[in-house]
């Protein structure tokens, strides 16, 4: 434990590269939880999961490749949120299961489908290879500056459409816009980090602040310091093993953050809603 500990830094490159896309991701975020989108946001992740497994399982090994087929399957999901006789949670639910069970109809291929798989969900920070200069990294960096461009559009457009609709006109171009950098952003994210770690971070910093502040810019602020600290935190506790049995036991490092962010928002809305009651 204490010879991990001391050589921390040997990690610093992957500690880094969590809490970019970490705190890109809970300013992606905001809009999802503004937009009442929590249930599309876990539906896209399992959907970017599968494209990313399907991806390699066919040994495309170039980052654009996921990127591309996350846009495609993207389509039908806006297509059928767009039917206004339908449920959307009802749309979402059957697409959910859908991209989960044909994930699982993958593993009657073979090979190494189920590594595959579980790389897509959990993913596996601490020995990820990609680099801070990589295509994806690039491609997710130019979409949250192009969300941060049009963020106020994307906000107005969420609050009022038919407002919208007088003022500006049609909102398809920046309906389908913001989609697309929501899928371009979690794809990379899933790629290198997995799913459960993407949908960790778009949800839980806003859920968790959002009852303490009323300002975007303070709440994108306040999203990234609290994703940055769980990452930290997250590493650090899976870097400090334990012994079990004579031997020496390492948590997996995205499942310990992933905990740690839950543990940490649950504490701090505990608080709340304790000081609440007794003031």
């Amino acid at each position: 434990m204490t010879s991990v500990l001391q050589n921390w830094d040997l990690f610093l490159p992957q500690m880094i590269l969590g809490g970019i896309l970490g705190a890109l991701l809970s300013v992606l975020g905001i809009l999802l939880v503004l937009r009442n989108m929590t249930f599309f946001g876990i539906t896209l992740s399992q959907a970017v999961g599968f494209s990313v497994a399907f991806c390699l399982f066919m040994d495309w090994d170039r980052e654009i490749y996921p990127i591309l087929l996350s846009c495609l399957l993207i389509i039908p999901i806006i297509l059928m949120r767009r039917i206004s006789h339908i449920k959307e949670d009802v749309i979402l639910g059957i697409l959910f299961v859908f991209f989960a069970s044909i994930s699982q109809v993958l593993l009657a291929l073979g090979g190494n489908v189920q590594n595959h798989l579980m790389a897509s969900y959990f993913g596996d920070i601490l020995t990820s290879q990609v680099k801070l200069n990589s295509f994806g990294i690039w491609t997710a960096g130019i979409a949250f500056f192009i969300y941060l461009a049009y963020f106020r559009r994307f906000l107005f457009l969420s609050f009022d459409r038919d407002e919208y609709r007088i003022q500006i006109g049609n909102p398809f171009f920046f309906d389908i816009l913001f989609y697309l950098i929501l899928a371009s952003a979690v794809t990379v994210a899933v790629n290198v980090l997995g799913s459960f770690y993407s949908i960790a971070h778009l949800l839980i910093p806003v859920f968790t602040l959002l009852p303490f502040v009323r300002s975007t810019k303070i709440l994108a602020l306040v999203s990234v310091l609290f994703s940055i600290t769980g990452t930290i935190a997250g590493f650090f506790l899976s870097l400090t093993g334990f012994s079990h049995l004579g031997e020496t036991i390492y948590f997996p490092t995205s499942s310990m953050i992933i905990v740690f962010m839950c543990v940490f928002s649950f504490l701090i809305l505990g608080v709340r809603s304790l000081f609440k009651r007794l003031f």
